[in-house]
């Protein structure tokens, strides 16, 4: 076994033995190594010593415990504290605000992902097909028309009715896995002018999330690409809804609100 499975395998016995965790010699026997030597390669693999370590983990697990709704008083004696004040000091140290804060945060986090559900029926949308001409990193799926040149493209047709523009990543390559993007509108119509594409919606379950900034924000493309990675990091595996693989998400924009559309079973 080389050593960073030595290390890894360590990391995973420090996260189940947390709340009386082991010592820098306890580790070295248990991997085999000499205290020195071990406290050496602990120190090369996680840039830190065993018991700053030890100390960050009980700081994390106890963010996780006030998260959950755990007493601040209950969470500092959990995590090894045996005053208020310490526990104070190490947690302002480690995460920049005071526990309450940190929990009061949390709070108005969830109050902005709080989506409202709806049905929407299948719809048709009329745009553009956009092959990035170069590997898209996640950070950049939301709002992606932000990089596009739309003088490229030919203009909407004047007689478009505004049912609201429709964004979505769409037609995965199958070798690649590479995906096109779509922008355009929602429409009846059943003709397509030339230059321009149709895309069916079919009908879906939605958790629909709105942007905190209009769509005349600067700052718009940003805020969106948080709300996209909040809803698949934290609102999804926080929540009791799953994604429904076989539907499409999209964003939306209607006047001056954008919206995110995300199918749900």
């Amino acid at each position: 076994m080389n050593y960073i499975e030595v290390m890894e395998k360590c990391e995973k016995y420090i996260e189940e033995h947390l709340e009386y965790p082991p010592t820098a010699m306890e580790l070295a026997e248990y991997s085999g190594y000499s205290l020195y030597h071990f406290c050496h390669l602990f120190s090369a693999h996680f840039g830190i010593s065993v018991g700053e370590y030890i100390k960050r983990k009980k700081l994390e697990k106890a963010a996780e415990n006030i998260a959950g709704g755990m007493s601040i008083t209950e969470t500092a004696l959990r995590a090894g504290y045996d005053t208020p004040s310490g526990f104070a000091k190490a947690f302002r140290k480690e995460f920049g605000t005071n526990a309450s804060e940190y929990r009061r945060n949390l709070v108005k986090e969830d109050e902005k992902m709080n989506p409202e559900i709806i049905k929407k029926e299948a719809f048709s949308a009329v745009g553009y097909c956009i092959i990035p001409p170069e590997e898209i990193s996640a950070d950049e799926h939301g709002a992606y028309w932000k990089n596009i040149d739309f003088t490229r493209y030919p203009a909407y047709p004047e007689e478009l009715e505004d049912c609201g523009e429709v964004a979505a990543w769409i037609h995965p390559e199958e070798k690649s896995g590479e995906l096109s993007y779509f922008f355009g509108f929602e429409t009846e119509c059943t003709s397509v002018p030339e230059g321009f594409i149709t895309i069916e919606v079919p009908a879906a379950k939605y958790a629909v999330f709105e942007s905190s900034v209009s769509v005349f924000s600067e700052n718009l493309p940003e805020e969106l690409n948080k709300l996209w990675k909040n809803i698949f990091d934290e609102w999804l595996p926080r929540s009791e809804k799953s994604f429904d693989e076989e539907k499409m998400c999209f964003e939306f924009y209607k006047g001056e609100k954008v919206f995110v559309y995300i199918p749900i079973k």
